[in-house]
């Protein structure tokens, strides 16, 4: 307990169990190694370069990367992996696909280490049977080249003006998702963090800037050219639809996408995250509003419903401070401390003073979540030096009369409505389905038989 006029124990320093920024919008990082995983990381963000630097990049590359009709001996093994052998066509792919991402370092050990890693996670993948829609690897190649912003042609273009064929990118995202998958079956039933856990977490997370929305959307089949036309002429008379109730029934009865099932209703979603088609539209329609019906290829026809827009500008976030003040007659007596210490004996949290407080006028037990700047400075001043479940009895009220019982019940970063606790537990749950796909990937590859033959 916190210092008192009397004596409790000093405030353990709030700051030094923060832990690790957590990252909401991104997904689950399945890395090669922990050194490859975090090359990764700046992989994704040398894609962030504009497409006119993509186009630059890629044209100094096109006469040093040779191509598949030219190239001598381009599949004589290099490497051998278990049964399996990486071929010197496969290393020349990836290490041209590295240098147009800006990978740093020595990118030919880089590309060794990526291709030895797939094989395999491949390998494993097979014995367990696990594998990956065509669907999940189109999907998983937007949001790769979303992250350039580029669509999937564009992004191929450019590769194929570096010599670097669609089916070696292909094959690199397809990986990563098996790998993904393999994880995901062997350890997200074990995973789960607890809600201590989550509330941490989320009283330190950050927003992440960029342009949110809370969509419910419609997804229409565009198979043929005659279902396309009959979409296009349905979607138009959805997108008429203002009212978010009669926009969710329309998503159950004639969306296809697995949305339908919760009234077509989305979580907060970054608009880069979204198909390159549809983020104009969006970005021009307020809350409230329904969109125009865009087509995105190989998806359908969609028509989506803001229920909620937010800009976020930067990381920079205010603090709240929720507490709970309990009001012991009696002011400083010895009579108020000794029920203040019996109180304290009893409670944990700030909802353990619920019962306590039962029967008694309302006013007794206050208890509320503020900005830092709202509080008032008598109870900032204490509450600054407690943290969640201490408690101070330093202060009486202002009148004399009662002796304030003040506990911390929770200090988090003022995070706006896009970030939520789901979000947060999935970002835990995929930090260590990470970690201990590492671990397994570590394992195998120390058991494998691996033969450097050029």
């Amino acid at each position: 307990m916190c210092p008192q006029t009397g004596g409790e124990t000093p405030r353990r320093a709030y700051a030094q169990r923060r832990t690790t920024r957590h990252d909401m919008v991104g997904g689950m990082t399945m890395g090669t190694t922990r050194k490859t995983q975090s090359i990764a990381a700046r992989m994704m963000r040398g894609l962030r370069l504009t497409g006119t630097a993509l186009l630059a990049a890629s044209a100094l590359m096109i006469g040093s990367v040779p191509t598949p009709a030219v190239a001598q001996g381009q599949f004589t093994p290099v490497i051998k992996v278990n049964d399996d052998a990486i071929t010197q066509y496969e290393l020349s792919q990836r290490q041209a696909f590295l240098r147009l991402l800006r990978a740093p370092g020595d990118v030919r050990e880089l590309a060794r280490e990526q291709l030895i890693a797939e094989k395999l996670q491949r390998a494993e993948a097979e014995r367990l049977e696990v594998t990956v829609e065509p669907e999940a690897v189109r999907k998983g190649m937007e949001e790769f080249a979303a992250r350039g912003n580029l669509d999937v042609e564009q992004l191929l273009a450019l590769l194929a003006q570096a010599g670097i064929a669609a089916e070696s990118f292909r094959d690199f995202v397809t990986a990563g998702i098996l790998w993904r998958n393999v994880a995901s079956e062997k350890y997200a039933p074990t995973t789960n963090p607890t809600q201590s856990e989550i509330d941490l977490a989320y009283a330190e997370a950050e927003p992440t800037p960029g342009v949110k929305f809370l969509l419910t959307e419609i997804v229409l089949p565009a198979s043929s050219e005659a279902s396309l036309k009959a979409s296009r002429m349905r979607a138009e008379r959805l997108a008429k639809i203002s009212d978010a109730e009669e926009f969710s029934r329309a998503a159950v009865r004639f969306s296809t996408v697995n949305t339908r099932l919760n009234g077509g209703e989305r979580d907060w979603t970054d608009v880069q995250s979204l198909p390159p088609e549809v983020q104009g539209t969006l970005q021009a329609t307020q809350k409230g509003g329904t969109t125009r019906p865009v087509y995105v290829d190989g998806i359908g026809v969609i028509v989506y419903y803001v229920r909620d827009r937010e800009t976020i500008r930067s990381t920079n976030v205010g603090t709240l401070l929720e507490y709970a003040a309990f009001m012991i007659p009696g002011g400083r007596t010895e009579k108020a401390m000794s029920e203040a210490a019996r109180i304290r004996a009893e409670v944990d949290d700030c909802d353990d003073l619920y019962p306590i407080a039962r029967g008694l006028p309302r006013e007794q037990l206050v208890r509320e979540e503020l900005p830092v700047g709202a509080v008032p400075a008598a109870y900032r001043a204490q509450l600054d030096q407690l943290d969640p479940g201490e408690v101070s009895t330093s202060l009486t009220s202002s009148s004399g009369n009662a002796l304030v019982f003040l506990m911390l019940c929770n200090r988090r970063n003022d995070v706006p409505d896009s970030v939520s606790r789901d979000q947060v537990a999935n970002a835990l749950k995929n930090r260590r389905i990470g970690a201990l796909a590492n671990d397994y990937l570590t394992e195998l590859r120390a058991q494998a038989n691996i033969q450097y033959l050029r």
